[in-house]
């Protein structure tokens, strides 16, 4: 029977009942060492002939594992009886959707926080009643590489005269963002964002740096939330990939490893069906002064460009990129896509970026078969204080 993990004081007041942390009473080179195993055997269960996972490693100061997340996110929420009605600004409590109210998030972006707790005061001082049918969340972006802030309000309907005046003296004091943008969400749905938005104030997108490498996001566009765990994957690919190969970059978003590959001087295909963030890999590549045909963005789902490859792909009879680089959402890939890129593309090496270490350790079982050796899997912690995992698989092909 193996032993508890070393137990360790909270430091947020709101651990125990906000659903976000649920690992800050683990000390944290222990949440460490479980990820590390926890890979290996989730892995190991489907596939045992892959290696054990390497160390886990931290995007943080192993003594200082706090305000890592760049994007900070809140929810609005009312508590109270009819006719004492109030607004809160919190997270959701654990297993739950009911908004708890909360005062500090100590995994946040210092700035992020100041500017998200100065707009839910301003929003409660200044609202007739309760504006809780039109307020929704509030996402900021907090750039590590850069001093921009991009705050975007979620609304479900037109904002009201008290949500417009507080929101005004907020972008005329010292917390104001560098850019701020409404974003008109009416479903009641899983997703943070809707499908309209409507810049306010400043640059349409905030620049970020990740190593040497700028990037333009959109409000709504997916980027890494960890910066500093971004930099530390973009290595990992960087380092396992061969000087001059061409490059197949499925599931791109914006760019994270494309842009970076094709300023070392491969020649990169990157495949994204989201139209937001391929807008935005080209507008980085412009940013960063990379010709088109260095790095072309194709906006297709992965099973589309596969499927198509004479329209989307290199034609029959072309070379076909040596390495191909998978980044799936976390269900993984599906059998399509496994079956697409293994047993008709068969690259000589592949990187899987993983965020779940189930769907890999499934996705790795399929790959298998089709003559394929896991070389490594790398471990990196991209949400201390959480189960969550990200893992970089290298694979090799040992059969022709």
């Amino acid at each position: 029977m193996s032993a508890p993990p070393a137990q360790t004081a909270p430091r947020c007041r709101h651990f125990g009942t906000c659903g976000g942390c649920a690992w800050q009473d683990i000390d944290y080179p222990e949440q460490l060492r479980i990820k590390t195993a926890t890979v290996t055997r989730v892995v190991r269960a489907l596939l045992p002939e892959a290696p054990p996972a390497l160390p886990t490693l931290p995007s943080t100061p192993l003594d200082n594992p706090w305000g890592f997340r760049q994007k900070v996110h809140f929810t609005f929420g009312v508590t109270g009886q009819a006719g004492r009605r109030s607004l809160i600004m919190g997270h959701y409590a654990r297993g739950s959707r009911q908004v708890i109210p909360v005062t500090e998030c100590p995994v946040h972006d210092e700035r992020g926080n100041a500017l998200a707790f100065a707009l839910g005061n301003a929003f409660r001082r200044g609202s007739a009643g309760v504006p809780g049918a039109t307020l929704k969340s509030i996402a900021i972006r907090a750039g590590l590489g850069t001093p921009e802030v991009m705050a975007t309000l979620v609304v479900t309907g037109d904002a009201d005269k008290g949500v417009r005046a507080a929101t005004k003296r907020i972008l005329a004091s010292n917390v104001a963002p560098t850019s701020f943008h409404l974003n008109l969400h009416p479903r009641d749905d899983g997703f943070i964002f809707g499908r309209q938005t409507r810049r306010v104030r400043g640059p349409e997108r905030m620049r970020e740096q990740v190593g040497d490498v700028s990037y333009l996001i959109s409000p709504t566009s997916f980027f890494q939330t960890n910066i500093r765990a971004a930099e530390i994957l973009v290595r990992l690919v960087l380092d396992a990939v061969p000087e001059g190969a061409a490059i197949l970059d499925l599931y791109a978003g914006a760019g994270l490893f494309a842009i970076p590959l094709a300023r070392r001087g491969h020649a990169v295909i990157a495949v994204e069906e989201n139209a937001t963030a391929v807008a935005d890999g080209e507008a980085s590549l412009r940013l960063n002064r990379l010709p088109a045909k260095q790095c072309r963005f194709v906006n297709a789902s992965v099973e589309q460009a596969l499927a198509n490859t004479g329209r989307f792909l290199p034609a029959a009879g072309s070379p076909l990129p040596p390495v191909v680089i998978l980044d799936p959402p976390r269900d993984g890939c599906s059998p399509d896509v496994v079956e697409g890129v293994f047993g008709h593309l068969r690259p000589a090496m592949a990187i899987y970026v993983s965020c779940d270490p189930d769907s890999l350790a499934r996705d790795l079982a399929a790959i298998a078969p089709h003559g394929y050796r896991v070389e490594s899997l790398q471990p990196v912690d991209m949400f201390p204080h959480t189960p969550h995992i990200e893992t970089v698989a290298l694979l090799t092909r040992v059969r022709p």
